[in-house]
């Protein structure tokens, strides 16, 4: 009989460890910021240092609507969706065309701090994605139109600095709406 209540408790432990546990890279202490919210910021700073003036404005609309869907999703689908956004916003800066009007120093702080952000996140999805049905999917699919949409944009402005301006002031706002669908969640 005992030995049934152990393996009974140690199935139960397992199927519920991501839910006590949870993704500690999101987790905060008290008085202190999550490692999402530390590197976020590092981001959105070095985001800020790279800005330039440019003669147009862009033609690039933010998602707006897609992010209030997500302020409702459950906070696992939360991570999910900041997961796949923050993907989505490094393979845009993998096409490594901006050399000409960037300190690289910079882009490579940047690019160090968002890759970490998304390797961390993608351990936190594997766990979450074996429990949670998916979420939202038209949000899933109008988020994926919006990075389809900013990568033609590029190619359209041929890779010129005024169209990486106009990606990094749109990644900018995506980066500080992320932080806060975090921090509505403490």
């Amino acid at each position: 009989m005992g030995s049934i209540s152990f393996w009974m408790c140690l199935v139960m432990t397992i199927c519920t460890w991501h839910k006590t546990f949870g993704c500690t890279w999101m987790k905060t202490l008290p008085k202190s910021r999550s490692m999402f919210q530390v590197f976020s910021n590092n981001t959105i700073t070095v985001l800020r240092e790279m800005g330039h003036v440019v003669s147009r404005e862009s033609q690039i609309t933010f998602p707006y609507e897609e992010y209030r869907h997500v302020d409702h999703f459950k906070d696992d689908d939360k991570i999910v969706f900041i997961s796949q956004t923050l993907n989505a916003i490094e393979k845009l800066y993998l096409s490594d065309n901006y050399d000409s009007f960037w300190d690289q120093k910079v882009v490579d702080e940047f690019m160090s701090d968002l890759h970490r952000q998304t390797s961390e996140l993608d351990q936190c999805v594997k766990v979450i994605r074996a429990t949670l049905p998916n979420s939202d999917k038209g949000v899933n699919k109008n988020m994926s139109l919006h990075f389809k949409f900013l990568k033609n944009y590029l190619k359209r402005e041929e890779y010129s600095a005024s169209g990486w301006e106009g990606i990094r002031k749109v990644v900018l706002a995506h980066m500080l709406r992320l932080v806060t669908i975090i921090l509505t969640n403490q």
